[in-house]
């Protein structure tokens, strides 16, 4: 699964061109995009169409709330194929679900891979290309992946994990007077 806006900078047309290059080898994979068009959506479409993937692509537009946290429940794997960003928020997201990623090296969230939450690769098709067969090829991994991220969020990004990190600060500081 995808969940962002459909843009350039997001590199959706990265994962979708990996994707129909290994349509053949990831026969028993669908591929999702969940959210706004950022300008890209027609010309994502006419890919689809170009390698005849309309039953194993779908685009569902903007996903909320309720729908969104189903998606992530749903989706065995969630890919980020930015060109940049400067901190993956959808690595917390899926994280939370325990569902584990594949992203590049330009999200900003390389910990990722050495938590053994999912896999960093390179961005380019090429990257995202070797990153899906190799991750997608162990499911009993990806589950570990999933549980490894999780825990990893919960540990270091949830509410109560943040107010501890101050607490010691604090507390830091202050016997430092």
């Amino acid at each position: 699964m995808f969940m962002g806006r459909l843009n350039d900078i997001k590199g959706p047309d990265l994962l979708l061109q990996a994707f129909c290059n290994l349509k053949n080898k990831l026969k028993d994979y669908h591929l999702v995009f969940a959210g706004p068009d950022g300008g890209m959506l027609a010309k994502l479409k006419a890919k689809v169409e170009e390698f005849k993937l309309n039953d194993r692509v779908r685009f569902l537009g903007y996903l909320g709330g309720v729908d969104k946290s189903q998606a992530y429940y749903a989706a065995e794997l969630l890919a980020i194929p930015s060109r940049q960003e400067a901190m993956s928020i959808v690595v917390l997201e899926a994280g939370i679900t325990g569902t584990p990623v594949l992203l590049t090296d330009q999200c900003g969230f390389d910990e990722i891979a050495h938590i053994g939450g999912g896999q960093v690769v390179p961005a380019s098709v090429n990257g995202l290309q070797k990153g899906l067969v190799e991750i997608l090829s162990n499911p009993t991994q990806l589950k570990l992946m999933g549980e490894n991220l999780e825990k990893y969020i919960y540990e270091h990004f949830t509410w109560d994990a943040i107010i501890d990190k101050y607490m010691k600060l604090y507390y830091k500081i202050l016997s430092e007077k």
